[in-house]
């Protein structure tokens, strides 16, 4: 039987992604595994860059969906603020670049694309 499945970022831990560090000398990247605990809920990832952080350029064998809440993302050097939404379909190659105050956003990930 189907549930309907819920989750609060705050109830949630962060984990550092990476050895990079951020201007504060604190992780350039922190995520939080949000669905992690329940196989049958599509992955999704809150995510948060250190200001300046860029990831190169890369591809996934899924889609994804960002999700931007606060700060600015730039993909392939076009910005997206808060309240916006960016579709990167599977095999695309993309760079990821956050703002001057860093960046927080939902990472959905999806089978098209």
């Amino acid at each position: 039987m189907s549930a309907i499945f819920r989750v609060d970022e705050h109830d949630v831990p962060w984990f550092e992604y990476g050895d990079a560090t951020g201007p504060d000398g604190g992780a350039a990247i922190r995520v939080k595994g949000l669905t992690a605990r329940d196989p049958d809920v599509p992955p999704v990832q809150f995510i948060e860059y250190a200001a300046g952080h860029t990831d190169p350029v890369h591809s996934h064998d899924t889609g994804e969906v960002f999700v931007i809440v606060e700060g600015d993302l730039f993909v392939d050097d076009e910005r997206s603020g808060p309240g916006s939404i960016v579709f990167v379909p599977r095999g695309v190659e993309y760079a990821v670049r956050a703002g001057d105050d860093g960046v927080r956003y939902f990472r959905v990930v999806v089978d098209s694309g």
